[in-house]
């Protein structure tokens, strides 16, 4: 069994550590000495029955060979997949960073951070079905939110796989988490990438709100949930939250697949608008609070200090210039000139004659000298 195989080697990848447990298997750190990088080494136990094995082996090769083609910088990258004794494993990109399942133990997030970890995880299932490729089972718990706001979605390739927490429909299939599944996942019929567009809708619904949507007692309650509750717009839990996004919500989350987003590029597509709408508003918001700090900015002078003012005004009150200097000694020499100060400052101005206008102004000149020149003309014309 894999848990046995701590401290030792799986195929040819060299255990360094254990990363976490699951219904699963074991997910460990371990090293490629072939290309000298660490890798998340993530085993399956199969199952001991020898029919069930065969077709358990084959599909989680071939689920493993598909994800191996999808690289996209949202979507956890598939290097190398395998078997030994009773175990398959496949490794992965090693992720620095914590699962949004961790981040929203501690209640909703920021509306912009929500909206762009939708965005993008929406733009990674968008690259995932152009290639043929249904995750299944998207969840908190299968989104990494790494430094810088990146997101990655993980377990592309075994998503069907069986774990002890599936759930099973009266048909017998095996199906993903019940709280995030699509109403066709719950009635056990085919499903494509509208599934994965519902259970992103469930997954930003919680972001959002910090509410499990479709949360119940046990598993029937969280079925009749999924298939018949029709969740309340996420501004009535959040009124601050842009109306929006109350639109993109409940068409993601739309019981009927064909009234659905049909294509994950273009409910991406609507997130990044909603997302720069709201950083367009923050950035007013700011800049209002700001303009509201400068206008409301005063400054305590000392009555007895009031006249002599150019020193006196703290020069970051931005008055006008004019309200910046003391003025009273520039009266004072107005009202009592010296003998020294021209008398013209104190004489009303003259009006200035045409010739001396025309002798002053160049372009008064020019202007002359063109009517002159017409006239001239115009007198030869006529009584040439």
């Amino acid at each position: 069994m894999a848990t046995k195989k701590k401290n030792q080697q799986i195929g040819r990848y060299r255990i360094l550590g254990e990363l976490g447990r699951g219904a699963m298997g074991v997910v460990y750190r371990a090293k490629d000495p072939a290309l000298d990088r660490e890798v998340a080494l993530k085993t399956i136990n199969l199952t001991d029955e020898a029919e069930e094995r065969v077709a358990y082996k084959k599909r989680f090769f071939q689920e493993a060979k598909a994800a191996g083609k999808l690289t996209h910088p949202n979507i956890v990258t598939t290097y190398d997949f395998g078997e030994e004794d009773d175990t398959a494993y496949m490794a992965m990109e090693l992720l620095h960073g914590t699962d949004l399942r961790e981040r929203l133990k501690e209640g909703a997030l920021p509306a912009p951070e929500a909206v762009d970890i939708a965005r993008q995880v929406a733009d990674g299932l968008g690259f995932a079905h152009e290639h043929g490729v249904v995750h299944r089972d998207i969840k908190p718990g299968n989104i990494m939110l790494l430094a810088r706001g990146q997101a990655k979605i993980m377990d592309f390739g075994i998503a069907r796989m069986r774990t002890t927490g599936d759930f099973k429909t009266s048909t017998g299939m095996v199906l993903g988490t019940p709280k995030y599944m699509s109403p066709e996942q719950i009635a056990g019929q085919p499903v494509d990438n509208r599934s994965d567009i519902f259970s992103l809708g469930v997954v930003l619904y919680e972001m959002l709100t910090g509410v499990r949507l479709f949360a119940g007692e046990d598993v029937t309650q969280i079925t009749h949930n999924v298939t018949s509750t029709e969740p309340e717009p996420p501004t009535r839990l959040n009124p601050e939250l842009p109306a929006m996004l109350d639109f993109i919500v409940a068409r993601a989350l739309k019981k009927d697949a064909a009234v659905r987003y049909q294509d994950a590029y273009e409910l991406a597509a609507d997130l990044a608008t909603c997302l720069a709408e709201m950083r367009v508003n923050e950035a007013i918001e700011e800049a209002d609070k700001d303009t509201a700090r400068d206008t409301t900015r005063t400054v305590k002078i000392d009555q007895a200090d009031a006249a002599p003012a150019a020193h006196s005004i703290v020069k970051d009150t931005r008055l006008p210039v004019s309200h910046q200097f003391d003025s009273s000694a520039g009266l004072a020499r107005v009202r009592k000139p010296s003998r020294r100060e021209p008398r013209e400052i104190l004489q009303a101005p003259h009006k200035v004659g045409i010739l001396k206008r025309i002798i002053r102004d160049a372009q008064a000149r020019r202007l002359a000298t063109v009517t002159l020149v017409f006239a001239l003309a115009a007198a030869w014309i006529a009584f040439g």
